[in-house]
């Protein structure tokens, strides 16, 4: 199961950790498709299928390549420490699939790791804003073109002659 932002930058999800480094990527054959986690943490393609039972644990990736904490897998019920992220999972199944509580921990960071909503907006809402300008700044080019005064520009912009002149008139000559 993957996770998807709001904004469609990320997706997560939390993957089966083997002992050599690999994590899971899907699943296939009876096992764990694994892969390659790179140096900027970016998860590989893989190929190879592994037995989940070999799993030493679980973490959150995502595509962005943020990784969350190693959730170990203990191998006694006496070991685990759930706040330092050890699990005793004795039911591993061939998939290596976390317990219900580590795959909604692991949901939890994933979040975490995003941008507050409130920064998404204002980063869309200036977006918005540069493209609206780069319309303006184009509708101006053109008003310039066919020679219109900069009166009438200035008052379709909402401003003055004199600061739709400053604003524009440098850049785009009547002649």
């Amino acid at each position: 199961m993957s996770y998807q932002s709001d904004d469609g930058r990320h997706e997560g999800w939390c993957a089966t950790v083997f002992p050599d480094g690999r994590v899971s990527s899907g699943s296939r054959n009876g096992g764990a498709i694994v892969a390659p986690v790179g140096p900027d943490g970016r998860v590989g393609h893989g190929e190879d299928v592994l037995d989940g039972r070999t799993a030493i644990g679980w973490r959150g990736h995502c595509e962005c390549g943020w990784q969350g904490p190693l959730w170990e897998r203990v191998a006694t019920a006496e070991e685990e420490n759930t706040t330092d992220c050890k699990v005793w999972w004795p039911d591993l199944d061939q998939y290596g699939e976390a317990p219900a509580d580590v795959q909604d921990a692991v949901w939890s960071e994933w979040e975490a790791h995003l941008e507050p909503k409130s920064i998404v907006a204002i980063r869309e809402a200036a977006q918005a804003v540069r493209d609206a300008q780069d319309r303006l700044d184009a509708a101006v080019r053109v008003a310039c073109e066919e020679r219109r005064p900069w009166s009438e520009i200035g008052q379709a912009a909402g401003m003055k002659r004199q600061s739709a002149h400053e604003r524009w008139g440098a850049r785009w000559t009547q002649g």
